[in-house]
């Protein structure tokens, strides 16, 4: 049962910032890694992106107290999403594709698109040596409202805080943020061995 709990836990973090970030960013690659205190422990996340963020993967890792270390990798491209989980060290050798709908385009928002999303701006605030633009927006997961607050520059998140029900809440900040980097391709080759 409580293996169940944590992946949907886990799944929602991972999901959830991504689909908040962009569809498009103001720079053509990067590598990122974040921090984000959860309400049970801790997950690192460790972002990479090419093609102005067309393609993407994410890895995550959570740790849950008394419960060891939960990771998914999450790779973006081409309007489908690949997902792998495994806990601890016992990756499986399967991942699943899915068809993603549209993220959310905040690089450059007029206020019908705001409007039209329920997204309100708030203004702006220096992140990791960034001006970000703040903006708030609220999602329906699992039938509980999720509120999102993101610090966004060039439509990457550099900052993110959650709320959910039950005391679910995440607080996300970035720690290391490389720009215009050479990725390599294999980074976001698709997993041989999609079910």
């Amino acid at each position: 049962m409580k293996k169940l709990f944590l992946i949907a836990a886990c799944l929602l973090l991972g999901i959830a910032a991504l689909h908040a970030q962009s569809t498009t960013y103001g720079i053509k690659s990067g590598h990122l890694k974040y921090e984000t205190r959860t309400s049970g422990g801790m997950q690192y996340n460790e972002v990479w992106f090419d093609d102005y963020g067309k393609i993407r993967k994410q890895y995550d890792q959570t740790q849950m107290e008394g419960m060891g270390n939960y990771q998914t990798e999450v790779l973006f491209r081409d309007g489908k999403s690949y997902v792998q989980a495994w806990f601890d060290d016992a990756k499986t050798n399967e991942a699943k594709m899915t068809e993603t709908g549209p993220g959310l385009d905040l690089l450059d928002p007029d206020d019908a698109y705001l409007k039209a999303n329920k997204i309100e701006r708030l203004g702006t605030e220096e992140v990791f040596g960034k001006t970000c633009t703040i903006y708030t927006y609220k999602t329906k997961s699992l039938l509980r409202t999720v509120s999102y607050k993101v610090w966004l520059w060039q439509g990457i998140i550099l900052k993110m805080e959650t709320r959910g029900a039950l005391g679910a809440n995440n607080d996300m900040i970035v720690t290391q943020f490389d720009e215009n980097v050479e990725i390599p391709a294999s980074t976001f080759d698709i997993p041989a061995v999609v079910k």
